[in-house]
């Protein structure tokens, strides 16, 4: 009788079987051996996770979970209370932000990583306070459209998300999803927080106050501890410490280290999965962030119990993150991003048709869970599907395909607003395009340990 062992290693058809007899058979899959290095204690690539969270908590916590707050006061102070063309705003940057990523893709999978955060953190800080000071739509479109559109794109997930990638291999879903958790922590502090400070001290000095807090904190931070790849800290991917446990097993084979061209992304199946999965998310979650404050207030909630709901949907994103990270690299991506879809469509339902505090309360829980995986799953799918040699050339193609769902969302929500004076049809139309978003599971790998376990027993009883 023989008996497999499979050891089961982070990364898709990353594979070696060994019997319990004398002879060994290994998958024919043109494969490369990982290094067998001397083992070291403590592993930097943690580092690099509690870097990139801060990174997401001062960097795209300030953008995402601020800019809902600021909406009536830009609006009131430079266009008449109108929220239409303030939302645009925002949704324009996100049209630069597409123009640009696939460039520094390319540049981000031969590049440096760092070098890129610190140019993003400059232009960030310089926007903040140039939007302090505007006092008209030209000059606010001017410094978000094109200077926070570029500056996010800089210092944003795309950047590092691939030092995190790098980095790991065995606990990669539990790694993104760690280095995510900071935009979770700002959504619970920022509404609060920002919605206190421009009580006291108003928009502008408030921005200024984001301004200094982005130069004097994260600049420093990146400069100083955020290093690219494990080997500019003579260091290996998973640490010299597991690889070292495991040098008999780890394999890892070609197709992680293909590289893609834009055309060979454009005719596969799952990058366009991909694109419609998390274009849908991003959608929601721009229309939610940018109009839920308002909304909550339309429908007679207190601005403190607003703010309170707003910070809830990022706790329970918090709570779910490490959660959903687990998720992934047990059962893989597919399993875990209908689970996600399934809880954003069930309160968005609930805020399309909620007028009591108990319901949105228990809608904002239950939706921030279900953006919990939002960004790490987006990237755990891409470092699967399509491997992590071209990762920045496909996440920056993504953006284009991401493109129409980011547009369409907040000005289509506040132009229903302005039309009807409620954003219970907006809410109703996102439910919609959760139920299409549901069906693009179906052609991604899913990548998780389980998923790999069967396709090796699969593979080996066919070859066997």
């Amino acid at each position: 009788m023989v008996i497999f062992h499979l050891p089961i290693v982070r990364r898709r058809k990353v594979v070696k079987l060994r019997y319990s007899v004398a002879w060994e058979v290994t998958i024919s899959t043109p494969t490369r051996q990982l290094p067998t290095p001397e083992p070291r204690g403590f592993f930097y690539g943690w580092v690099i996770v509690a870097v990139a969270a801060l990174l997401s908590f001062l960097g795209t916590g300030f953008y995402s979970y601020s800019r809902g707050i600021f909406l009536p006061s830009l609006a009131e102070a430079l266009d008449g209370g109108e929220r239409f063309r303030i939302s645009m705003g925002f949704s324009l940057a996100a049209v630069t932000g597409a123009l640009i990523a696939p460039y520094i893709g390319r540049y981000l999978d031969h590049g440096s990583a760092r070098k890129l955060l610190l140019l993003g953190t400059l232009i960030i800080t310089i926007c903040y306070a140039l939007l302090a000071m505007v006092d008209n739509l030209v000059e606010y479109f001017l410094v978000v459209s094109i200077g926070m559109g570029v500056g996010m794109t800089c210092m944003g997930g795309q950047a590092w998300h691939r030092s995190v990638i790098s980095w790991f291999d065995h606990w990669r879903g539990r790694a993104i999803s760690f280095s995510v958790l900071g935009a979770s922590l700002a959504g619970i502090a920022m509404p609060p927080v920002v919605s206190r400070l421009i009580e006291l001290y108003g928009w502008s000095t408030t921005y200024l106050i984001f301004s200094a807090t982005t130069l004097v904190v994260l600049f420093p931070v990146i400069y100083l501890f955020m290093r690219d790849r494990p080997e500019d800290m003579g260091e290996v991917r998973d640490g010299r410490a597991y690889v070292a446990r495991n040098s008999g097993e780890v394999i890892q084979i070609e197709e992680d280290v293909r590289s893609w061209t834009l055309g060979e992304l454009y005719r596969s199946p799952a990058f366009w999965s991909i694109g419609v999965i998390f274009g849908s998310m991003t959608c929601v979650f721009t229309a939610v962030m940018m109009h839920l404050y308002s909304h909550l207030q339309d429908i007679g909630i207190d601005t403190p119990t607003a703010a309170f709901i707003m910070s809830a949907t990022a706790t329970f994103a918090a709570l779910g993150k490490p959660v959903i990270g687990w998720l992934a690299d047990y059962f893989g991506a597919k399993v875990t991003i209908w689970l996600e879809l399934g809880c954003q469509g069930t309160a968005l339902l609930i805020f399309g048709t909620a007028q009591s505090i108990e319901l949105s309360i228990f809608a904002a829980c239950l939706y921030g869970f279900g953006y919990a995986g939002m960004s790490p799953l987006r990237t755990f799918s891409v470092s699967t599907a399509l491997g992590s040699q071209s990762f920045g050339l496909a996440t920056g193609a993504l953006r284009f395909v991401e493109l129409p769902f980011i547009l369409s969302a907040s000005p289509l929500a506040a132009y229903i607003y302005d039309t009807t004076g409620s954003y219970q049809i907006a809410f109703l139309i996102l439910v919609g395009l959760i139920g299409v978003a549901s069906i693009a599971p179906l052609f991604i790998v899913s990548g998780g340990a389980r998923a790999r376990r069967k396709r090796i027993q699969r593979e080996t009883a066919e070859r066997l």
